[in-house]
């Protein structure tokens, strides 16, 4: 996660995650989740804003980034299955460091 609290959205990040009972339960089942990336693309919508206002993006350097991938997911007893999956991350990126998960985006961007 970024470290500017500012551009930091961890209640999106953490709404991603299990709460502690759905966790116990998926290791009570063994199960075993995997994630491949396909591809990652800037949004349509991201490349026209920032078309539309190059210098806007110097003050967070915050890029919305559109990933596409598959998930596998396994469990005890044989059991299991996968499903594409796509996620828009806000990404921040200042120059001379290292890129930092900002937040997930409610929805998926084409």
């Amino acid at each position: 996660m970024t470290s500017e609290a500012k551009y930091a959205d961890w209640a999106s990040v953490t709404k991603q995650v299990p709460d502690p009972v759905l966790w116990s339960r998926l290791r009570d089942n063994q199960h075993h989740i995997t994630g491949t990336v396909g591809e990652g693309h800037f949004p349509e919508v991201f490349k026209a804003a920032l078309a539309a206002d190059p210098g806007a993006i110097t003050s967070a350097y915050v890029y919305a980034v559109t990933v596409s991938g598959r998930q596998s997911i396994a469990w005890a007893g044989a059991g299991g299955g996968a499903e594409a999956r796509s996620l828009t991350l806000a990404v921040q990126c200042r120059p001379q460091q290292s890129c930092a998960l900002a937040g997930v985006l409610p929805t998926v961007s084409p």
